[in-house]
C-alpha cells in the first residue's frame, strides 16, 4: 500500500514543489493539499494520512498548533516541518517531528527525507534494534473497564498497549480493541506497576508484549506482539525501562 501524505502549506509554489518531489518517489501518494491550518486539520480527519508535510506560518491555525492537534488524534503520524523559521525546532520535536527542514533547502535534502520516511514506514527497519530480556513474573489479575454503558472484564496479561485515538482511550488486547472514556493518566495510576509502563505521554505499554524497539526520528517505535499497531517510547523512558528491566533480572 502507498504511503499517504497530506501537504499543509500556504505558498502555492511551495505546495507544487512538495507535491512534485513527493510524487517522484514510488510508493508515495499525496491525498490532500491545504493552504491553511484549519483546512489541513479537516483533511487530516478525512484522510488520516501516514505523514503530514507542514509549514509553520499558516492562516487560521499555525503549524505548531496543527501538529499538536494531529498528535492528539494519532500520535503515530509522521510530521515533517518545512518552514522558514528555525526557532520552532523545540516545539516541533515536542510532538516528535520526524524531520525539520528550514527554507531555503536543497531539493536533494527533501528527497533524502522522503526516501528515509518511505523506507521506514514500509519496512520498520530504520535504526538499531534494542532487545529487552525477560523480567520477573508478575501476579496478573483481571480488571473491569468502562466501555460506554458496559463494563468489560479483561485479563491484564492480555493487554498489549493503551493509547489515545481522537477523544477515546483505546485498549489493544489479544482479543481485539476496547474503547473507554477513562483517561491515560487514570489508567496509568490504576495499572501503575510492572509490567505496565507509560512509555510516552500517548501510550501505556505492557512490557511483556514488546517484540522489538527501533529508533524513529527523535524517539523510538515499539513493535508489539499480537498486533500490527506500533507504540512510541521516548529516549528518556527507554533508559528507564532498560534500567528497570535490568533491576528486575537481578532481583
Amino acid at each position: 500500500m502507498p504511503v499517504t501524505v497530506l501537504i499543509a502549506e500556504d505558498d502555492p509554489q511551495m505546495r507544487l514543489v512538495l507535491k512534485r518531489i513527493l510524487e517522484e518517489s514510488q510508493g508515495i501518494r499525496v491525498v490532500g493539499e491545504a493552504a491553511d491550518g484549519a483546512g489541513a486539520l479537516a483533511m487530516f480527519d478525512k484522510f488520516r494520512p501516514s505523514a503530514v508535510f507542514l509549514d509553520i506560518d499558516m492562516p487560521f491555525i499555525d503549524g505548531i498548533t496543527l501538529a499538536r492537534e494531529i498528535f492528539k488524534r494519532d500520535p503515530l503520524t509522521y510530521l515533517v516541518f518545512i518552514t522558514a523559521y528555525d526557532q520552532f525546532r523545540a516545539e516541533a520535536f515536542e510532538v516528535y517531528a520526524y524531520d525539520y527542514l528550514v527554507k531555503p533547502f536543497k531539493l536533494d535534502r527533501l528527497r533524502q527525507t522522503i526516501k528515509r520516511l518511505r523506507l521506514h514506514i514500509d519496512n520498520h527497519k530504520v535504526g538499531s534494534r534494542i532487545g529487552l530480556g525477560d523480567a520477573r513474573e508478575h501476579k496478573e489479575g483481571m480488571k473491569l473497564f468502562r466501555a460506554g454503558s458496559r463494563l468489560v472484564l479483561l485479563h491484564l496479561k492480555d493487554i498489549i498497549f493503551i493509547t489515545k485515538e481522537g477523544r477515546d482511550t483505546v485498549i489493544y488486547h489479544t482479543g481485539g480493541r476496547l474503547k473507554t472514556k477513562d483517561s491515560l493518566d487514570a489508567l496509568e495510576e490504576e495499572l501503575g506497576e510492572y509490567p505496565f509502563v507509560r512509555t510516552h505521554k500517548g501510550f501505556i505499554v505492557n512490557l511483556k508484549m514488546i517484540k522489538q524497539i527501533v529508533r524513529s526520528g527523535s524517539c523510538y517505535e515499539i513493535i508489539m506482539a499480537h498486533t500490527g499497531k506500533r507504540a512510541l517510547m521516548t529516549a528518556e523512558k527507554l533508559r528507564r525501562v532498560e534500567m528497570y528491566l535490568g533491576a528486575k533480572k537481578h532481583a
